[in-house]
């Protein structure tokens, strides 16, 4: 029997809420002592061809790292990678999850199952659970994402509906094929949109939202590589499960709920005033107040940090806890020119729309200096120490404790509003924004280059590049200078194979065209730099 992974691979991504930062960050707000991240070791089952777990072996090379995945050849590829890039602190393995037991790989830090959960028999699942219980250390975390219900009440329909559209068809890029065209065509039969005009139908109002729901899951979709809608989509097994049920079974092997990585999803302070005091008087622990939030959500998908049944979980946020990380940023303040010394109130914005209103002083400083150094991260003493000398403040203990204070909460608040907001790490990435002499790319970004698609950065991020800044980026090994790297760029126009325009129009001048060609060589490498892809 051929392994579907073997014939169509997974898509080899990262996923940055997966890093040992992200989990170890959550785990410290929640008063647990997790390991430090940059001398741990991590496990990720389901691992496919290491896209994930390489770039995190590259920037960490003092801790361990090991893959398991059921694809030999997804293996094979993920270690050739490993040997090009000369990693010796990650293993990669073929492995079925359901034996990893006789296989004894061992104590891990941290411990990823992304993708695998919902697409596996109970079986597999149960070892899942076991493997996180018997392998993860006393003070570890376990990630698990999986679909969930009640949302994928809906997104189950048009599986259903793809799947008996396709029951006859074998080879998967048909099969892709033919479940986007029945789902064109569903979309453009019903009408998604209210008016007499469109239907007679007496149950036109919940035809349009139907309409309109499969408008949402078709944009969805089309986002979406072939690869990800045969596995994600059309896999043989999908078996979402509510929240609750999945609390239920991790318990049953001596494993507790921590926390979402969606830390804002977390708390109901997204809700209006009076839902959220509904939900207090509906939920008598975490478990039921998760439940009844995804009840309102319509919640389709969950990325669960797990810990030992023993563990001692403190959930009254802290902002003291802040105080021992790291601090970045890219909102921005709403108003052209914030009044940061008065009391006035000042909101920042973040990109998906989130803001934050702030009156302290230290606070909008702080925001502000946090945006001018994006995408780095700044500890929270020196922000504060930033801060408070740009404003000229009294230097006295004692004030400087009441505006670390003030800080710290305002920060947390805005962590718990919006991870988009403001971002926590305990380990921030490493990287320099600033465009050397002899530049320097991440060289599992340069490996990547080699190939179509996204490239993972220093922030373990996934990052599109355009043709340009892609044949770039695969000469930054640090052996050329900008002159070197010129006359890489400049070979093609040079050779006639290359047409420089300007206004859309083809430049004829060699000594313009160069010119030209000179400047977007400079705009791209700022670019990369920006884009956290060059090594400090």
């Amino acid at each position: 029997m051929i392994n579907p992974y073997d014939e169509v691979p997974y898509p080899n991504y990262a996923y940055s809420y997966t890093h040992p930062d992200t989990l170890a960050t959550l785990a410290t707000l929640l008063s647990l002592t997790p390991a430090p991240v940059d001398r741990c070791r991590v496990l990720e089952l389901g691992c496919a061809s290491g896209g994930n777990l390489i770039p995190m072996a590259q920037t960490l090379p003092d801790s361990e790292f090991v893959g398991l995945d059921y694809s030999g050849q997804q293996i094979a590829v993920g270690r050739a990678a490993i040997s090009a890039l000369d990693l010796c602190n990650i293993t990669l393995k073929q492995l079925d999850i359901r034996d990893i037991a006789t296989h004894e790989p061992g104590e891990f830090d941290y411990i990823i199952v992304h993708g695998i959960f919902s697409w596996v028999p109970p079986e597999v699942q149960a070892a899942i659970f076991e493997t996180c219980r018997r392998n993860l250390a006393p003070n570890g975390v376990a990630y698990v994402s999986y679909n969930t219900y009640p949302g994928w009440h809906m997104l189950g329909a048009i599986r259903e509906m793809m799947l008996y559209h396709t029951r006859d068809v074998t080879e998967p890029t048909m099969k892709a094929a033919q479940a986007r065209a029945l789902l064109d065509f569903l979309v453009e039969s019903i009408p998604a949109d209210d008016g007499p005009s469109k239907t007679s139908n007496p149950h036109g109002s919940l035809l349009n939202a139907y309409g309109g729901f499969l408008q949402l899951e078709m944009s969805r979709l089309k986002t979406n590589t072939d690869n990800y809608l045969l596995h994600d989509e059309l896999e043989d097994v999908n078996d979402p499960i509510y929240f609750y049920q999945f609390a239920e079974r991790a318990a049953r092997h001596d494993l507790q709920y921590l926390t979402e990585v969606d830390f804002s999803t977390v708390l109901p302070i997204s809700f209006p005033p009076d839902v959220s005091a509904n939900l207090f008087k509906l939920a008598r622990d975490v478990i039921e107040m998760e439940q009844y939030m995804d009840f309102l959500r319509n919640r389709t998908f969950r990325k669960t940090l797990l810990v030992h049944a023993d563990v001692t979980v403190n959930r009254t946020l802290r902002p003291d806890r802040l105080m021992n990380l790291h601090i970045a940023s890219r909102a921005q303040a709403v108003s052209e020119q914030p009044d940061l010394t008065s009391l006035g109130v000042e909101k920042f914005r973040s990109a998906d729309g989130a803001t934050l209103s702030v009156d302290q002083p230290v606070t909008k400083v702080a925001m502000t200096h946090l945006r001018s150094i994006w995408p780095q991260a700044i500890h929270f003493n020196d922000l504060l120490a930033a801060s408070r000398a740009q404003l000229g403040l009294d230097p006295s203990p004692d004030r400087s404790a009441m505006d670390a204070q003030a800080l710290a909460a305002n920060l947390l608040k805005a962590y718990a509003y919006s991870g988009n907001l403001v971002e926590l790490h305990v380990h921030p990435a490493r990287f320099t924004t600033e465009v050397s002499a002899r530049p320097v790319a991440s060289p599992w970004a340069r490996l990547q280059a080699d190939e179509p698609g996204q490239i993972t950065n220093l922030r373990h991020e996934r990052v599109e590049l355009d043709e340009m800044a892609r044949f770039l980026l695969r000469h930054l090994d640090g052996t050329r200078d900008r002159a070197a790297l010129f006359d890489i760029v400049a070979k093609p126009l040079r050779e006639g194979r290359l047409v420089v325009r300007q206004d859309d129009q083809p430049v004829e001048d060699p000594t313009q065209a160069e010119a030209i060609l000179t400047e977007e060589l400079a705009t791209n490498l700022r670019w990369l730099a920006q884009a956290a892809l060059l090594i400090e």
